[in-house]
């Protein structure tokens, strides 16, 4: 850090410091009232603003675990300078949001998102327009997908929006949502499928319909139009059949809500391991079971959209996959001795509190900087090593398809199964979740006192046990798949077809 940063930062600490203070003396009171008050306020004052934000720095600078891992500290400081000067006038609640999220973002943390408040209720200025298409985002490019204007057709490739070239409306928009590290493919995601790509022209550009457009056809002609927006209920312009991904499988009866095919005249099965809950590890049972008794010598797990859950369902799961007993994770630690004591645990949700301490404790070992956790023994030993099934476990070619929703425990099990499965072939997308780990374990919601946002602030970092982890990254595939437009709209799953030639491949 430069001496200018030494020299302003521990001035800033003190005022930081003052600023919690101040609002962790009046507790819940102060809460209650001011939660009240903002209800049925349309604009939060820039004072307000102000004091939430400052109070959001120090609790990043001081226990956040992703902090200085890959945004320096002075940019982190940069940017919160930016957004500081940013909140110079009244704002409503989506607005203060949304200037909040490049600040967040910075952290490069997936688990840190920014929430609305517990009464918050829409007025009008908050409702949105709808853009009139969907897009497929990829490499810094965008492309329509399915739409309700007849002047479009799926893969049109958009250019600019109102005189804006499309990689810049990429660039802001992927800043309205945190993820883990360097990663881009959940941005992508986010982008393309959670209406990323709209919030950036609402919430960032806050453009009105009509929207000026230049894209590229198909047939690599530009062209203009302007598009208005539609209701919802207004149909899609073209009417495409869906590929029907399955029709050479059957699937099990056995396990309900996470699906189990087998591929027609052949010893290979599809397995979709969903987000962890805890009636995953009767399905597992019931599915490796099956696996076994059919003689399924190719499996494919598939972790695609995989956020996450119970860690303990994940290390369940590696129990019927590993080579041989296995370590879950790698290590934990905090930034501060005790995570659920400190200045800032007023703004903690104090369920969430309760259920820090119900699964770790710390241990008081200080070790390069960080402070060491360890599970409940209730929690169970995922620090150390964990047994195989002994009855079902698969002994045969293993297959994981993974995506940039794969995050979380969802990446803690592709890291886990790197790690210790090592014929395991990986197709699909970078995962969103880092190989090297990720902030997580206890989740918090950190209500800001004065406009009664909320933050989702995880208090651990949680290391993978995959080895040499790539900085910044997730677990990369070993086969690349890109989707088209085309497939976005069919609904054709790339991914199994690729995992399919490559079983093709390997048996001739």
């Amino acid at each position: 850090m430069n001496a200018t940063y030494r020299q302003l930062l521990p001035s800033l600490f003190i005022v930081l410091l003052l600023l919690a203070g101040l609002a962790v003396g009046d507790g819940h009171a102060q809460s209650k009232t001011t939660a009240t008050a903002v209800t049925h306020r349309p604009l939060l004052s820039v004072k307000e603003m102000q004091q939430d934000l400052a109070i959001l720095w120090a609790a990043f600078n001081t226990m956040h675990p992703a902090y200085g891992l890959y945004t320096t500290e002075d940019s982190m400081w940069l940017r919160y300078h930016a957004t500081v000067q940013r909140i110079c006038r009244p704002m409503r609640e989506d607005e203060f949001m949304t200037a909040m999220y490049p600040l967040v973002s910075a952290l490069k943390c997936g688990h840190t998102q920014v929430r609305h408040s517990v009464h918050y209720k829409p007025t009008a200025a908050d409702r949105l327009p709808r853009l009139p298409f969907q897009v497929l985002v990829q490499n810094g490019r965008a492309w329509v997908t399915t739409h309700q204007l007849t002047t479009l057709q799926t893969g049109d490739e958009l250019l600019r929006i109102n005189d804006v070239p499309v990689k810049d409306i990429i660039q802001h928009g992927g800043d309205l949502y945190a993820a883990d590290g360097n990663n881009q493919t959940f941005k992508e995601l986010f982008l393309s499928e959670y209406d990323g790509f709209e919030d950036a022209c609402n919430k960032y550009y806050r453009w009105k319909p009509p929207y000026h457009m230049l894209l590229r056809t198909a047939d690599g002609m530009e062209q203009t139009l302007d598009a208005d927006t539609l209701p919802a209920t207004a149909p899609q312009a073209e009417s495409i059949k869906t590929f029907d991904n399955y029709t050479n499988w059957s699937s099990s009866v056995n396990t309900g809500y996470l699906p189990l095919r087998f591929l027609k005249n052949a010893a290979v099965a599809c397995f979709e391991v969903h987000s962890y809950q805890y009636e995953d590890t009767l399905i597992f049972k019931k599915a490796f079971k099956e696996i076994h008794e059919k003689g399924i010598k190719t499996l494919i797990i598939d972790l695609r959209h995989n956020t996450g859950g119970d860690i303990r369902i994940a290390a369940k799961l590696l129990t019927y996959l590993a080579d041989a007993p296995f370590q879950m994770v790698g290590d934990l630690w905090a930034r501060v001795p005790n995570p659920g004591k400190t200045a800032f645990t007023p703004y903690f949700d104090t369920a969430g509190t309760a259920s820090f301490f119900q699964s770790f404790q710390p241990t008081g070992i200080k070790k390069a900087g960080c402070y060491q956790m360890a599970f409940q023994p209730a929690f169970g030993n995922l620090l150390g090593k964990t047994d195989l099934d002994k009855e079902d476990h698969f002994k045969g070619k293993l297959i994981v398809l993974i995506d940039g929703a794969t995050f979380s425990s969802g990446a803690h099990t592709a890291a886990a199964i790197r790690q210790n499965c090592k014929g395991a072939l990986f197709i699909g997308r970078e995962t969103a979740g880092g190989a090297e780990g990720c902030s997580g374990g206890s989740i918090q919601a950190l209500t800001l006192p004065h406009t009664r946002v909320v933050i989702s602030f995880p208090l651990l970092r949680v290391v993978s046990v995959f080895r040499p982890a790539t900085y910044g990254h997730g677990i990369l595939p070993d086969h690349v798949v890109a989707y088209t437009p085309m497939d976005i709209v069919t609904q054709k799953d790339v991914d199994l077809l690729r995992a399919l030639e490559v079983i093709h491949a390997t048996a001739e």
